[in-house]
């Protein structure tokens, strides 16, 4: 099967530029080959495995991105965790729904596997629309500035015929007035419509040396905790519904670079943030402080007992394998697994030492 009988390009076209397989078909960047490449290397094991079926199909071409992405990340956990034993695909969960994928372990029970993927939050969506927008309208105006586009409120669609004259105007007073090669100026783009929404956005213009080639626009965005946890709770509880009783469950949760899930957000979703609490040792005099978690994240309430563990994806675009899982076992978990059998490079996990203590394994690298 081609990728082009999959995407073919009159379609993709009309995709905008953040959508990866728009840049997969025809951005000529020798880095994208390797999102070719990751493409074609997953559909190749989805071939192997005999799952390249009408609604595959269908997701990895729908107009949805949410639906590429999703069916990307199952494929790719799927290849990663593939040499701990066979896969099944779609088992029987709960109340007739079916999961991702089980699989057997040698001298080892099957493990439910569900892949959830967590997307960008409606706002997080329209900044990336709007900012399609900016970076189109940008790159037709010739300048010698590159610019840096920030959000500060983004209550409305940006109007290109409001945000186009603004920029050119800019673009051109700031000529005359940054002549040193890195000089930089902050503007703020404002609109209000009738409706009492409100635009603002934070412009950095920085001077480059060459004048007269397509402004370049490039987008500030923090990394997006707030909250964060929360929205990893809401995926795994979703997950739960279809998670069985009588079997080991891995949930394993992936996001894209934007979400921005690590540690911290993990950490806080699966038992609490840390709780410092500091102690005194009379005999040296010294204070000393120590850290740990409540139990008050998904493992807390008692049907959460059926969640043997949780993992975090981190995909890679890659056209060898170069993938990571970390996962987070739950202490309490009904059915656990034991950590060896999910002991593959690339691999680190959070396992229960004691009754109050968990430990990474191995070490995990630090952030």
């Amino acid at each position: 099967m081609e990728l082009e009988d999959i995407f073919p390009k009159d379609k993709i076209r009309n995709l905008p530029d953040s959508d990866w397989r728009h840049r997969m078909m025809f951005d000529a960047k020798p880095e994208v080959s390797e999102i070719r490449g990751c493409v074609i290397r997953l559909l190749s094991f989805a071939e192997r495995q005999g799952i390249v079926d009408n609604e595959m199909l269908s997701r990895l071409g729908s107009d949805d991105y949410e639906q590429f992405r999703s069916a990307i990340h199952e494929l790719a956990v799927a290849e990663f965790l593939s040499p701990i034993g066979n896969i099944n695909w779609h088992p029987p969960g709960r109340n007739l729904r079916v999961g991702e994928f089980e699989i057997k372990p040698t001298n080892h029970e099957p493990i439910f596997v569900e892949v959830k993927t967590i997307f960008k939050s409606p706002d997080e969506q329209r900044e990336e629309r709007n900012w399609d927008v900016l970076r189109e309208i940008a790159h037709n105006i010739p300048s010698p500035f590159r610019i840096w586009v920030e959000f500060l409120k983004l209550q409305h669609e940006v109007v290109p015929r409001h945000f186009r004259p603004w920029l050119k105007w800019q673009i051109s007073d700031l000529r005359e007035e940054l002549t040193d090669l890195y000089q930089e100026r902050e503007l703020i783009f404002a609109d209000t419509f009738d409706d009492g929404s409100v635009i603002e956005v934070k412009v950095k213009f920085v001077r480059i040396e060459s004048d007269g080639l397509p402004t370049a626009c490039d987008l500030w965005c923090g990394v997006r905790q707030v909250e964060l946890h929360e929205r990893v709770k809401e995926v795994i509880d979703g997950a739960l519904e279809q998670l069985p009783d009588n079997q080991p469950t891995l949930v394993v949760v992936a996001s894209t670079a934007w979400v921005g899930l690590d540690k911290v957000g993990m950490l806080a979703a699966m038992f609490s943030f840390p709780k410092v609490t500091f102690t005194r040792d009379t005999a040296v005099n010294k204070q000393e402080l120590s850290v740990h978690y409540d139990l008050e994240g998904i493992v807390q309430p008692s049907i959460r007992t059926r969640l043997s563990a949780a993992g975090v994806w981190h995909h890679k675009w890659t056209k060898e394998p170069q993938g990571s899982l970390d996962v987070y076992h739950n202490p309490l978990g009904a059915r656990q697994i034991p950590y060896h059998v999910l002991e593959l490079p690339n691999v680190c996990q959070l396992v229960p030492k004691g009754k109050s203590t968990m430990e990474w394994t191995p070490n995990r690298p630090s952030e």
